[in-house]
């Protein structure tokens, strides 16, 4: 559990560099690492590739780490 523990973390530092882990993203995705792309446990690459081809099955927590991710990587522009 500790190995799933580590990949989910670097699942979440991977996913913006500007994203700050936390346990609870950690939480939030491991369940659904678990689910959706145990095959590819401990590969991290292919963990995300597959959370990214599955986005439609993401269990809503999980899907808001990565949703902030990607904002948090978005460029602000002045209007």
């Amino acid at each position: 559990m500790k190995k799933l523990t580590f990949i989910v973390a670097a699942l979440v530092i991977g996913a913006s560099p500007a994203f700050a882990q936390s346990q609870e993203d950690q939480a939030a995705c491991t369940p659904d690492v678990m689910r959706l792309c145990q095959q590819d446990i401990p590969d991290h690459n292919r963990i995300v590739a597959c959370l990214v081809r599955s986005k439609l099955q993401l269990s809503p927590a999980c899907s808001g780490v990565f949703n902030r991710a990607r904002t948090a990587s978005v460029p602000r522009t002045k209007l």
